[in-house]
């Protein structure tokens, strides 16, 4: 279970250093890479396999597949898109258990932080091991041309260009956005904040976890300069100190709020496109204006890249019926305890905002199939209690791992 977790969040890494020293990476090795990593999952979930689960996975994938007829085509990228969180937040029920999913969380952590202080000080010795451009080149990611910064070995967003600049502390770190094992800084960002998230889903009796996964987040969203991390960590805090009980299942409302929000910038700003929070926005709101109802049921419109834009990605990919089935599937989920439900509204929160400034970063495996793996263990409940599986044998841990929580 460990090792499907770790692979999902560090498989770029290896593949980055297999590229630099062994052989050329491409596009298709990432897939069956990635596949690979399905499989493992599989493979785990049909040890003791759930109705429930296959009943979900056969009505999404019958779903995709009416969708593909009506389009006439097979758009792969919404299958694998929806199969991560399929994947992963049944692999968190099979776990469901808090002290072993923290336990896997800090030492990911713990790996995350030695690498990126690795890069930060040592960044020479860092893109020699990883050459990210190169590899972003092979795999088809960036072209040669697109890197602004000449002999970087780091991805486009590793350097804050001239004009734009280090959001935090600028005179101490200078341009350089520290990625990690992640090998791009958005996705380091992302991964802070679901961090961030878990540990202020904690009860105030487990003040000790809040504070280490809190603050490690915030530190890394410092290296990697992340202007998303720092705004929505700073309304998590907000929410675990002024919204309490029920009132956090006030998020769900959130994406339509959000959508909203985009229709409006992009009817009324003035600005135009730009590089910054509201040429963003006012990009997304007016592609989602020129939506008409096929778009909408993602019948037209479905291979179109859509770039930053979540939202007008999402309903392309998947349609507007599917997207309302799922986000009321999560919120149908019923959490055993006060942590759970903080938990999934914070995870709400990361998932509403990040659509209206990112499309495809949502999506990545690296971030992703770890927030949906947390999710899936907040159903178990976050009682701080050792079960008595881990007082007993190796073997009969490794049993436990691979059955469901009753």
């Amino acid at each position: 279970m460990s090792t499907i977790l770790f692979a999902s969040v560090i498989y770029q890494a290896v593949l980055a250093l297999i590229h630099t020293h062994l052989h050329h990476t491409s596009a298709q090795v990432v897939a069956l890479t990635e596949l690979l990593i399905y499989l493992a999952c599989i493979l785990v979930l049909a040890r003791r396999i759930k109705l429930e689960f296959v009943t979900i996975a056969a009505l999404v994938f019958a779903y995709l597949v009416l969708l593909s007829i009506f389009r006439n085509a097979l758009e792969l990228k919404g299958f694998r898109d929806i199969v991560i969180p399929l994947l992963f937040f049944w692999l968190g029920r099979h776990v469901a258990d808090i002290r072993y999913t923290d336990r896997i969380l800090k030492i990911l952590v713990l790996t995350v932080v030695m690498v990126g202080l690795f890069e930060l000080f040592f960044l020479p010795q860092y893109t020699s091991l990883l050459n990210i451009f190169s590899y972003y080149v092979s795999t088809g990611t960036v072209t040669i041309n697109t890197n602004y910064i000449s002999d970087s070995a780091l991805n486009l967003n590793g350097l804050r260009p001239e004009g734009i600049g280090r959001t935090i502390f600028p005179s101490l770190l200078g341009p350089h956005r520290v990625s990690s094992v992640f090998l791009e800084p958005v996705s380091l960002g992302n991964f802070a904040v679901i961090v961030a998230a878990w540990g202020l889903s904690k009860s105030t009796a487990d003040y000790k976890n809040m504070l280490l996964f809190l603050l490690s987040a915030i530190g890394l969203i410092t290296l990697s300069d992340s202007r998303y991390g720092l705004i929505v960590v700073t309304l998590l805090i907000g929410m675990r100190i002024v919204v309490k009980g029920r009132v956090n299942r006030v998020v769900i409302i959130l994406p339509f709020i959000a959508i909203a929000a985009l229709l409006l910038i992009g009817s009324f700003y003035k600005g135009g496109l730009a590089d910054n929070v509201m040429g963003r926005l006012f990009w997304t709101g007016d592609t989602l204006l020129t939506f008409d109802v096929a778009k909408l049921f993602g019948v037209r419109g479905f291979d179109i890249p859509y770039g930053d834009m979540g939202y007008a990605y999402l309903l392309s990919r998947w349609g507007v019926l599917l997207c309302l089935m799922l986000w009321g599937a999560l919120w149908m989920t019923k959490m055993n305890d006060a942590c759970g439900e903080r938990f999934r509204a914070y995870a709400a929160l990361y998932i509403a905002l990040i659509l209206t400034v990112s499309g495809t970063s949502f999506f990545a495996l690296k971030t992703a199939g770890l927030l949906w793996f947390l999710v899936g263990s907040s159903v178990g409940g976050c009682a701080k209690t050792v079960p008595r599986v881990y007082r007993a044998n190796r073997r009969e841990t490794a049993e436990r791992e691979l059955s469901y929580a009753t």
